[in-house]
């Protein structure tokens, strides 16, 4: 067995789950542009139960995954913030959800933060109000129309504590985001599948900026983390960065976490019995070169065997013993 620390996922729309694979035919404005993308027409239309519903089943799925923080981004104000807080019941402990909410009708009953679109939706008195609401978050840099608006610049003049994609930074937003202690969420698969680009990886790796991993909207990507984490792996191969997976694994581990001021789930003496066991078996261990890279590209739900949560144990039985 391998213990591993439970990961973060650190930004996902789980309302998306109530529609999988709709719209596959549109663009990102299409899809999920406030008011009237498709996804926003289809969440304002459903009931209080069936969004209790998809979010439930995300968290469950989230918590079967091994996830042991789910940051999310929550549309329909305090509606969507309250409908989340309900789907929490039933589910599983040792899962933390951090609800994030949108301004809208009843907003910010129900909200733990503040999670918006871009912060060019929003006039800067208005932005100075909201981003009291911590953690704050926003999209930014998701779009080349995005960064030339200037929604870096509104995000970090307002205090922001992390950005989400960054798909159109550049080296100088990044140092300046070093600087200033913002962090950044990578939704990888979530911008392939969009095609709006990728982020600058090179410079990203080698900024020093806190990085989680993300999943992003689940009507178009599963919430796996650990196929997240080895998409990242092979880009980040793909644009010659030759040694990304320790960088990596701390962000999947550590980074999303402190983004949103929250505390890692490390493995220490002494401390509390938050992991994860993945079954593997002496074949593959005698086989290994560098473990970062075995981890990354070997490991995953296929190979989770159970999740310890305050010591409790909780067999998942994707992995059978010997079967690996």
């Amino acid at each position: 067995m391998a213990a591993v620390p439970q990961p973060a996922n650190a930004h996902v729309h789980s309302a998306d789950y109530l529609y999988q694979e709709y719209g596959v035919d549109l663009g990102l404005e299409e899809l999920v542009a406030p008011p009237n993308g498709l996804k926003h027409r289809l969440l304002a239309s459903s009931s209080r139960e069936a969004l209790v519903d998809a979010a439930r089943r995300f968290y469950r799925e989230s918590w079967k995954a091994g996830v042991g923080l789910v940051v999310d981004f929550r549309e329909l104000g305090g509606l969507g913030c309250l409908t989340a807080r309900e789907a929490l019941d039933g589910v599983e402990g040792g899962l933390q959800v951090l609800i994030l909410g949108r301004p809208g009708p009843g907003w910010p009953r129900g909200c733990d933060g503040l999670g918006i679109s871009s912060p060019l939706d929003y006039s800067e008195s208005e932005l100075a109000s909201l981003a009291k609401h911590r953690p704050a978050m926003a999209h930014v840099a998701e779009t080349r129309d995005s960064r030339l608006g200037g929604d870096l610049e509104l995000a970090l003049r307002y205090g922001f504590d992390g950005v989400v994609h960054g798909v159109y930074l550049d080296r100088g937003d990044l140092e300046y985001m070093r600087s200033r202690g913002v962090g950044l969420v990578l939704c990888v698969r979530s911008n392939m599948w969009h095609g709006i680009g990728l982020p600058p990886l090179t410079d990203v790796i080698g900024s020093g900026v806190t990085v989680g991993l993300g999943t992003d909207n689940a009507s178009w990507i599963p919430p796996d983390v650990w196929e997240e984490a080895r998409a990242l792996l092979f880009l980040a191969r793909l644009r010659g960065v030759k040694r990304s997976a320790r960088w990596i694994l701390e962000s999947l581990l550590v980074g999303g976490y402190r983004i949103v001021g929250s505390s890692p789930k490390l493995i220490v003496e002494g401390g509390p019995a938050r992991f994860l066991l993945f079954h593997i078996s002496h074949g593959n261990l005698g086989g290994m070169g560098d473990p970062y890279y075995w981890l990354l590209k070997r490991v995953g739900m296929h190979s989770l065997y159970a999740r310890i949560d305050d010591g409790r144990v909780h067999r998942l039985g994707f992995a059978e013993a010997g079967v690996y």
